[in-house]
């Protein structure tokens, strides 16, 4: 698609731009959805919006990923037919990478980036100018259990909105997450990301006014964030991070993993037991995440009438928790605070 190529606006354009999993219209007047959805239960669900909200464990938990998982992260441009072809792609796949390294929930080891310094590195030390005792050893990097591969391609389309032009910087992602040691596809998706800024053009085509063409990479850049914003939560929600619960007193409880183990800010987390070979959701809280373990606050109980004898026990008895497994799993991942301050209009 070409710079001079305009486009009117129409309910058609709307509905169109309404797809692809973005809300909001980060301040603009045009109907063109920026700031991409993502999917967590937070404590509003339960206690404004749906009132008594059914309590219940999010998709794919499982204890085996309650810790920080290791991912292998690849990102590479992605040709398309209408791909925007000044865009610096091959820049923005490295910025993901590096990005997507703020999420605490995985400890991201490159594939891409990274590499081309460890081999820098190790042609350095081989020219024999540094101390052998502490030269580089290969086979000592650490294994991935998931494998994160994403193409990137880049789209810009102009609209005429009468007196003045929009321009829409679309990143798009195709990926996919797989399970080193199975091989299985666990996630395959696309997410786009988009970012606008407003131009004055001539009927001559000339700009006199509005954005300037030398703040284009920070439009791209936002879009891109916005597109990893959706995969970053999309992840999350397929790999919820969780813990076991060390105690209950009252409303507070405490969990035996922290920041470091893979949970991220203030975030809502669902507790459950096992009672005969079964999972129960009993109770949502919302936890603040210590270094090495965790605090939360129970704001919930289930109403399931057929489960009140256990919360009356977990509530009164309190060799409970030592006597049965109680875990504690996330609704949703946060995302690091610097991608909304550091990416936006």
């Amino acid at each position: 698609m070409t710079l001079n190529k305009f486009y009117f606006y129409s309910a058609t354009l709307v509905s169109l731009f309404l797809m692809s999993g973005c809300a909001g219209t980060s301040g603009n007047t045009s109907g063109i959805q920026i700031d991409p959805t993502v999917h967590t239960v937070s404590k509003d669900d339960y206690t404004k919006t749906f009132g008594a909200k059914e309590i219940e464990l999010p998709q794919n938990y499982s204890t085996k990923n309650y810790k920080r998982l290791t991912v292998s992260a690849w990102f590479f441009p992605n040709k398309t037919a209408d791909a925007y072809a000044d865009a610096p792609v091959e820049t923005l796949s490295t910025m993901m990478e590096t990005e997507i390294s703020k999420l605490k929930r995985f400890t991201i080891v490159s594939r891409h980036l990274g590499q081309k310094g460890k081999l820098a590195e190790k042609n350095f030390q081989d020219m024999g100018t540094t101390d052998r005792k502490t030269k580089m050893r290969f086979g000592k990097g650490i294994n991935a259990d998931y494998s994160l591969s994403g193409g990137i391609s880049a789209v810009k389309e102009e609209y005429n909105r009468g007196g003045k032009n929009e321009l829409v910087y679309i990143i798009r992602v195709d990926y996919q997450l797989v399970d080193n040691e199975t091989d299985e596809i666990i996630e395959a998706d696309m997410a786009e990301g988009r970012s606008i800024r407003t131009i004055m053009r001539l009927p001559s085509g000339k700009i006199i006014g509005g954005f300037s063409r030398n703040d284009e990479k920070d439009a791209l850049a936002q879009a891109a964030i916005n597109a990893l914003k959706i995969v970053s939560n999309k992840l999350g929600n397929k790999l919820p991070i969780g813990g076991q619960v060390m105690g209950i007193r009252g409303e507070r409880f405490s969990i035996d993993k922290g920041y470091e183990d893979g949970f991220m800010g203030k975030q809502t987390v669902v507790l459950y037991t096992s009672d005969m070979g079964i999972d129960i959701p009993f109770a949502v809280g919302e936890i603040t995440p210590g270094k090495y373990k965790t605090s939360g606050k129970i704001f919930a109980w289930s109403e399931d009438k057929d489960i009140q004898d256990i919360i009356q026990k977990l509530q009164s008895n309190k060799n409970f928790i030592k006597e049965n497994e109680v875990f504690a799993v996330s609704t949703g991942m946060p995302l690091p605070p610097e991608w909304e301050n550091n990416y936006k209009d």
